[in-house]
């Protein structure tokens, strides 16, 4: 039976971040095991971008996050020489009054962070790319950009392949069973014996833990791609990443959200709120969007952007583990030598080198400043019966 000090399972959004800083300690043994290749369409991150936003509206327990994962990504990006994130600034857009503006304006002056207000005009003159509402405002998150989270996967595993940390690549978990002196981790063909292990399964980690079935559900997540009539408008040199609300005449509030074009020739933009239903597996993730929902989103882009052709002329469909109150389970099982990290509620890309991080911390005994008390599985809400 292969022994080590510590195995990550799943090296995907914060696995791999969690194997990048536990390579620095060339005292440790350190075993990542990935059910998948090292990048793959499987992931909760693949989709080409994400959003980064310092100007976290979510809440504060999120700020320090945000800020470690700053530095972190430059430092990754330093480390590789590839471009991880683009800094065009995250533009927020909305009636003031609305609360995801109001977080976002209450969560700048609380911390300090760098930003420029604009008011209806200056949106108009600065922003056309979109269509602006009567009264509503601008607040630019500076910091704030795109990552590329399969650059930043492969980045971050491949600086902890050459400090030595040891990849089973194409390799599925089946069993996690701690004992006394440390945790037999089983797969499909072997087992292993580690003084430590860290979950960070993403959407399958109910599979692996089924004690955590009550408070995490997996959710489809969709992504669309629209064309602009002409692109020169929506390069990261004249277009932020944006987060975009409007009030519906019934009150409700549709929510738009995108990046500049990466590709030279779309853009991502997505709508919220999506027609998903929450499924007992991934397995049961809907592979693709129908043409029917496409024919319905492409004349919404639109509403948001006017510059757009009505069709989406991408779309793909992805999945991610979410809590009752959108917060993730950070958790010690089978006496503090299994760590999880599961339950990112689709917000949990943008601080991934952070709470990879606190991982690799916990994971070497220390204790870590990125720990929330918010975090413990007994500080979330009973999940309902999944339908069907």
């Amino acid at each position: 039976m292969k022994q080590v000090d510590i195995v990550v399972i799943g090296a995907g959004s914060l696995g791999a971040m969690a194997l990048w800083q536990l390579g620095h300690r060339s005292d440790l043994r350190v075993l990542g095991i990935e059910r998948y290749g090292p990048v793959n369409r499987h992931g909760s991150y693949a989709g080409e971008s994400r959003l980064f936003r310092t100007a976290v509206k979510e809440g504060r327990i999120f700020n320090d996050l945000a800020d470690r994962s700053v530095g972190l990504w430059q430092d990754l990006e330093e480390r590789t020489g590839r471009s991880i994130r683009l800094p065009c600034g995250a533009l927020s857009i909305g009636p003031p009054d609305i609360a995801p503006m109001a977080a976002t304006a209450r969560v700048i002056d609380e911390f300090g962070i760098p930003h420029r207000m604009l008011d209806e005009r200056q949106l108009r003159d600065e922003y056309p790319q979109f269509a602006i509402d009567a009264g509503d405002i601008g607040i630019l998150d500076i910091r704030g950009g795109a990552l590329r989270p399969e650059v930043a996967v492969f980045s971050a595993l491949q600086v902890a392949e050459e400090h030595g940390v040891d990849m089973w690549y194409g390799t599925e978990v089946v069993d996690i069973a701690p004992e006394e002196t440390g945790v037999v981790v089983t797969t499909g063909t072997t087992t292993v014996r580690a003084d430590r292990v860290i979950v960070t399964a993403g959407s399958w980690t109910t599979e692996l833990l089924p004690e955590l079935a009550g408070l995490i559900d997996v959710r489809p997540i969709g992504l669309t791609w629209a064309m602009p009539t002409d692109i020169a408008r929506y390069t990261p040199e004249y277009l932020p990443v944006f987060l975009r609300d409007r009030v519906e005449p019934d009150g409700s509030i549709v929510h738009w959200f995108g990046t500049p074009t990466l590709d030279g020739y779309s853009i991502k933009i997505g709508l919220y709120p999506e027609r998903w239903d929450v499924v007992s597996a991934v397995s049961d993730v809907p592979k693709a969007y129908t043409e029917e929902r496409l024919d319905e989103i492409g004349p919404r882009l639109v509403e948001c952007m006017p510059g757009l052709m009505g069709a989406p002329v991408r779309a793909s469909v992805h999945h991610d583990g979410y809590t009752g109150n959108a917060v993730p389970v950070v958790e010690r099982f089978g006496g503090g030598r299994v760590i999880v990290a599961a339950g990112l509620s689709g917000n949990g890309f943008k601080f991934a080198p952070a709470y990879g991080l606190m991982l690799a911390q916990l994971a070497i005994g220390d204790e870590s400043d990125l720990l929330r008390p918010e975090f413990a599985a007994d500080r979330h809400p009973e999940r309902g019966p999944v339908a069907g």
